[in-house]
């Protein structure tokens, strides 16, 4: 703890270089309560009713990882009649007035109010050379009221001590409007596997995570709904996730899909929809936690042998098995009543259709028993991509009869290579992307860098830059929008890339630079990055600075 007798110096004292930053610092204040946090850069600071006037240069508002917002320092503090000086041994700032003196520590969670520790909920720091201090904190301990008013995006100071009585805000769950390109968080179950499963747990994490979006540049987010044959709502055809309250069918007591919906709308973030349309268990999920009421345990203990092949176990997972029409149906039921239910801006599917398969073993040959029956004059792969086709564009149908504004779209795997094979995914892009009426646009997840080779040492056909190509070229067949999938789970790891020190380990900007790129060609109309908790993992940090200075 710093020496309180030692004496603090004001800006003058300091460097005039180091005094020019810390005059422009900033200080954070505390959206808190049930009203929405914006993070934007027209929040406003009135002092008894005085708007307080913010200069040119002095920093912009964010909030930081505990959900604060902070905004410019030197302004509010003139205005409150305080003295502010700084101590830059110590790293900490002093503010007195009217005999009372607190110190602000940087990076410590914690102020003095003379002398006395008081502990705070975040921390004061540095960023980009600009001071931040926690501004609801420091008024209070001179006996301010500080309130915030989330209508008009406004803290708002007495210096009497009362608080202003703000009118709640009437729940926004209307749709919002992007301008310009999607930059879109993925949000996956995964997430929700760290999550509390209580409604005021997982609202507050909701509320962290999408406030951290908005403060990374997203304009929207894409979060699973539906991961399991699951509902993280309430559903007349899907159990409740377990990930809304432990256990699979478990009502959690609340609508954490209508929460999620409006929390994102109130900070101007359009909310896509994420649906596995097919997966049963696997990756996190397991039989035994599968619901009594699941559709899939009904038709295989109803004793109703017509339905049994709904639903197929293939290599130790369950799956819906996409070539029969009662399941199709049930995949539109469920986003027919999220479409209509929910004030959702898009409907998303990744990449997870048929499992990988092998028509020459029984035990993995999956749905081929159907097509045996069907007397079809396809080919086996072609009879499976026309089962997804059917499905994909029943989807789409109903989506826009509910709303045409909403979109549609999918995140296939990335290599247009793997994707024409006939052995697994059986994703048709050639006739989405060249017919209307299957989606909206597509979404490949581009994961490889700029310098990824083959076994020949070759840059690869799916390395970044090629691979960006071949997709624009698919997307020009027809008038489905191309956005681009980014994985931020790559950054400072060692992804085996056929170099001798993976391209990963030797940039901290390839993420930035592919978002460039992929600009750059005009063809690109925007991107998702996978996922929210990676983007707080150390070894990306790096990374991730240096891409939030593109978006």
């Amino acid at each position: 703890m710093m020496n309180q007798k030692k004496s603090f110096r004001i800006y003058a004292r300091v460097t005039l270089g180091i005094a020019t930053l810390l005059v422009i610092a900033a200080v954070c204040f505390t959206p808190w309560g049930k009203a929405p946090v914006f993070a934007a850069t027209d929040v406003g600071v009135t002092i008894d009713g005085e708007s307080v006037a913010f200069q040119n240069g002095y920093g912009k508002p964010f909030i930081d990882s505990n959900s604060r917002t902070l905004v410019p320092l030197r302004g509010v503090m003139e205005a409150f009649g305080a003295k502010v000086t700084w101590d830059n041994d110590t790293r900490t700032v002093s503010v007195v007035k009217n005999g009372t003196t607190v110190l602000v520590p940087i990076g410590q969670a914690y102020i003095l109010v003379n002398g006395e520790l008081v502990v705070n909920d975040t921390s004061a720091v540095i960023r980009e050379d600009l001071t931040y201090l926690p501004i609801k904190a420091v008024l209070q301990a001179f006996g301010a009221g500080v309130a915030w008013d989330s209508g008009n995006r406004t803290v708002i100071v007495r210096t009497d001590g009362t608080v202003t009585e703000v009118p709640a805000v009437p729940n926004r769950g209307g749709r919002v409007s992007r301008d310009g390109e999607l930059r879109a968080m993925w949000i996956s179950y995964l997430e929700y596997m760290e999550m509390p499963k209580d409604k005021a747990g997982f609202q507050t994490a909701i509320d962290k995570m999408f406030d951290s979006c908005v403060d990374l540049g997203m304009n929207a987010v894409i979060v699973h709904v539906r991961s399991h044959c699951d509902a993280m709502y309430p559903s007349q055809y899907f159990p409740w996730a377990s990930f809304a309250s432990g256990t699979q069918g478990v009502d959690p007591g609340y609508d954490p899909l209508e929460y999620m919906v409006s929390a994102a709308h109130s900070r101007g973030l359009e909310f896509h929809a994420w649906l596995n349309p097919y997966r049963v268990t696997g990756y996190g999920s397991y039989w035994n936690q599968v619901s009594a009421s699941n559709p899939v345990k009904v038709w295989i203990f109803d004793n109703d042998a017509s339905n049994d092949r709904w639903a197929l176990l293939h290599n130790g997972e369950y799956y819906l098995n996409p070539s029969i029409p009662q399941v199709r149906q049930l995949v539109v039921d469920g986003i027919r009543e999220i479409a209509s239910n929910y004030e959702v801006d898009g409907i998303h599917f990744d990449d997870y259709f048929y499992p990988s398969v092998n028509d020459s073993n029984p035990s993995s040959y999956f749905d081929k028993p159907e097509y045996d029956a069907s007397g079809s004059t396809l080919s086996i792969a072609d009879w499976r991509r026309n089962n997804v086709n059917m499905m994909v564009k029943d989807v789409y149908a109903a989506v826009k009869e509910i709303d045409p504004d909403i979109e549609f779209g999918i995140s296939p795997a990335g290599n247009v290579d793997n994707l024409r094979k006939n052995n697994a995914y059986f994703v048709d892009i050639d006739t989405w992307l060249s017919n209307p009426g299957y989606v909206d646009y597509i979404m490949p997840q581009l994961y490889w860098g700029f310098e990824r080779r083959d076994s020949s040492g070759n840059i690869a056909a799916y390395a970044f830059e090629n691979n960006l190509q071949t997709w624009i070229r698919l997307a020009e067949k027809g008038n489905a929008k191309l956005y681009i999938g980014l994985n931020m789970a790559n950054a400072g790891t060692n992804v085996s890339d056929n170099n001798s020190v993976s391209e990963w380990m030797r940039y901290d900007d390839i993420i930035a630079r592919q978002v460039l790129a992929a600009r750059a060609t005009g063809k690109v109309d925007g991107f998702a990055f996978f996922r929210y908790a990676i983007f707080n993992k150390s070894e990306a940090q790096k990374e991730v600075s240096n891409l939030r200075g593109k978006l």
